[in-house]
């Protein structure tokens, strides 16, 4: 899958998240589609922009959002223990424009499955998940926590910042952004341990009315140090924006 649309589908899921904050309680299912203009961290990679459709599905237990599914088994008192299952990273190294990088071997998909808690209150949403990768590609585990905070500006304007933490295993982190030995004649074998990052970003919905909402999202993602200096990487931050507009039923 190109780069940019399976990182773009990842940072949705977690922007539908937000979204879910201002959600109604019942079952609710929604379509809409989205521009979203995302960056890779990967050397010789630029921005691109692209349009992705936007399916949510929200029941009583399971919920679905872009690639991202989610079953509640405790659900009291603004207290949610759920079982999730969610994409994570790739790199398709032919999305570089250098030679050093389309010869180094891809970095696959990953798919997480694990558990989540939030809990929800007048000071806002926290959550912590704890994820390990099920089909080998990274066969690590990650460590998230988040906390947003959903402010009503009128009747129909909602903001919601958020600030958050990513903690990688040191085999996600090597997979992904290390150098293994023999892999490249131009970089020399680079090995990472445990890796956090931190990112910050802006959920803006409005709502037309009872059916129609348009969003808008910006977030941007503190790289760790180790994974900044690693030979194939040359930033140290990404950012995406994204705006939308859904429909729900």
């Amino acid at each position: 899958m190109n780069t940019y649309i399976q990182n773009s589908l990842r940072l949705l899921v977690g922007t539908l998240a937000l979204g879910s904050i201002t959600a109604q309680a019942e079952s609710q299912f929604s379509l809409g589609g989205g521009v979203i203009s995302t960056s890779s961290p990967y050397a010789g990679t630029n921005s691109e922009t692209l349009f992705l459709p936007i399916i949510t599905y929200e029941g009583e237990r399971l919920s679905f959002k872009g690639f991202s599914l989610d079953y509640k088994l405790v659900e009291q008192q603004g207290f949610n223990w759920s079982l999730v299952l969610e994409p994570g990273d790739n790199f398709d190294t032919s999305d570089s424009d250098l030679a050093a990088i389309k010869a180094l071997d891809d970095r696959k998909l990953s798919l997480y499955a694990g558990t989540q808690v939030s809990y929800t209150a007048s000071f806002g949403k926290i959550s912590a998940s704890a994820t390990h990768d099920v089909i080998g590609h990274g066969d690590g585990a990650k460590f998230k926590t988040n906390y947003s905070y959903p402010i009503k500006l009128s009747k129909q304007l909602m903001l919601v910042p958020s600030v958050g933490v990513e903690l990688n295993s040191s085999d996600v982190s090597n997979y992904y952004y290390g150098v293994a030995l023999g892999e490249s004649t131009t970089y020399a074998p680079y090995e990472l341990g445990s890796t956090v990052n931190y990112n910050a970003g802006l959920f803006l919905m409005y709502y037309i009315n009872k059916n129609w909402n348009v969003n808008a999202m910006v977030n941007y993602k503190q790289l760790d140090s180790d994974i900044e200096d690693s030979p194939i990487i040359d930033t140290d931050n990404t950012t995406t924006v994204m705006m939308s507009v859904n429909y729900r039923f």
